[in-house]
């Protein structure tokens, strides 16, 4: 828990600027558009704890990012966008008695400080940088030298090319396996890294970019030594394999480090907020739908044989089984009927649907065309075992069908609703329900959830694609 509340404050301390000059615009706007009462500070206040959320469940913005300023642009426009459309949402539930031209005079304003204040940060850093030119060459650039002059050892010289704040000269290449006369972009080749120590010696050497191919690095070790010894400083290109969807971060296990690579979306703080709104949203659920469920579970009884309730073992996070709970809409044989019915299959893949289910008993259809069937599973939300929002859970058969590129959708905490559910349910065939599955993987976000659940209410009683 130490931990969680450091990170927090850390989160929070790294963005303290920007929750400042936002405060900061808005007082000023308030008073020179004529608005000097108390209820201004209360304003500032809301806004405050506003961009503070904010941080917690989308993460800190990069404002010190050097190269890639015009990258970042775009994050910080859709940043304030979504942080004014709170506010001003705010400042209607609380009925301050502000005008539509002050508060329009505010979000332009505050857009315009947060960009000059991106700007602002990058040209701070790159003097700041040049200033910290290692002490011991007096400030003047750094020498390094990369050592391989496969594709990795080129991207490395590039990514130093392109940023000349680093203030660093690339004295040439090491490599185990080139010899003879080579450059790469005017930076030649200068040798074997057994070498090392002497060019150390001679060229006044900063730093090492350790950066060969994978079947080199057993080498590498000797290299390590050499540049501890002689006081260099060693950059380990970490990311041996290229990853097309993981993306890559620094980790220990022990103490020791090692370079993890996660195909699922970071963000430990995001994560603590979705679990906190599904426990909460679980049990809000299941009060307001508790006339229902008890209406529900009466029909069920009256209209056929069997039990209220069908647990049915679905794949879980990771693949793991848990039995899902639903309101039993088919006949206590089904699954022997199901053996006959196999070759009516309207959906692609391994996934069993058809219209007009002879399975399917009369209170089950009116429970399905509006998804109060899938209302027990509150409980599975409860228990751990499902998110209010996330893919639909697999039938363990289903998973043994699975294309690999398919088994990502196992990544994440399954959901009660999804993008499919919300897309046309049935009317949506296997491959693309996937891929919907997976981009909502990949752009995950307490935001996105947000839309997806508001989605969901119309989707669902409007009954489109239901069976």
């Amino acid at each position: 828990m130490n931990k969680l509340v450091k990170k927090v404050l850390l989160r929070l301390s790294s963005q303290t600027g920007v929750i400042l000059v936002s405060v900061i615009v808005l007082l000023t706007m308030m008073y020179l558009t004529g608005y000097r009462e108390k209820f201004v500070y209360e304003m500032a206040g809301t806004l405050a704890l506003i961009r503070i959320a904010y941080y917690l469940t989308r993460g800190p913005r990069p404002i010190l990012t050097t190269y890639f300023v015009r990258k970042h642009l775009k994050k910080v426009f859709n940043e304030e966008i979504r942080v004014a459309i709170a506010f001003v949402a705010a400042c209607f539930l609380m009925s301050w008695p502000v005008d539509q031209g002050a508060l329009l005079a505010f979000v332009t304003a505050n857009m315009l400080a947060q960009i000059g204040m991106l700007y602002f940060a990058t040209f701070s850093r790159r003097i700041l940088l040049r200033m910290a030119a290692s002490p011991n060459n007096g400030g003047c650039e750094k020498q390094a030298i990369v050592v391989g002059t496969g594709t990795r050892g080129k991207a490395v010289a590039d990514m130093v090319l392109r940023s000349p704040e680093l203030d660093t000269l690339l004295v040439g290449f090491l490599d185990y396996n080139k010899t003879g006369m080579w450059r790469y972009r005017d930076i030649p080749l200068l040798g074997h890294p057994d070498l090392l120590p002497q060019i150390i010696a001679s060229c006044q050497v900063d730093a090492l970019l350790v950066a060969v191919e994978p079947e080199d690095l057993a080498h590498a070790q000797t290299l390590f030594e050499v540049a501890e010894k002689m006081g260099v400083t060693v950059c380990l290109l970490p990311n041996v394999y290229e990853a097309e969807i993981a993306k890559v971060r620094p980790g220990y296990i022990n103490g020791s480090p090692m370079v993890v690579y996660r195909a699922i979306p970071e963000g430990q703080f995001a994560h603590v907020a979705k679990t906190i709104v599904d426990k909460l949203g679980a049990l809000a659920g299941l009060a307001l739908f508790s006339p229902i469920i008890l209406a529900t579970a009466i029909a069920i009884k009256l209209d056929s044989k069997g039990p209220v309730f069908f647990k049915q073992p679905r794949s879980g996070l990771n693949g793991k089984p848990f039995g899902l709970l639903k309101f039993r809409t088919m006949c206590t044989d089904a699954e022997e009927l199901k053996k006959k019915l196999e070759g009516q299959n309207e959906m692609s893949g391994p996934v069993f649907k058809i219209k007009n289910d002879p399975r399917v008993t009369r209170v089950g259809r009116i429970l399905r065309k509006y998804s109060i069937d899938e209302v027990p599973q509150f409980v599975n939300v409860l228990r751990g075992e499902m998110s209010l929002v996330g893919p639909r859970p697999p039938l363990p058969k289903e998973v043994e069908k699975f294309e690999p590129w398919q088994h990502r959708k196992l990544s994440v905490r399954p959901g009660v609703t999804c993008t499919w559910q919300v897309g046309g349910r049935n009317d949506i065939d296997f491959e693309e329900w996937m891929r919907l599955d997976l981009k909502y993987i990949d752009n995950w976000s307490l935001w996105e959830d947000t839309k997806i659940i508001a989605k969901t209410i119309p989707a669902v009683l409007r009954s489109r694609g239901a069976s």
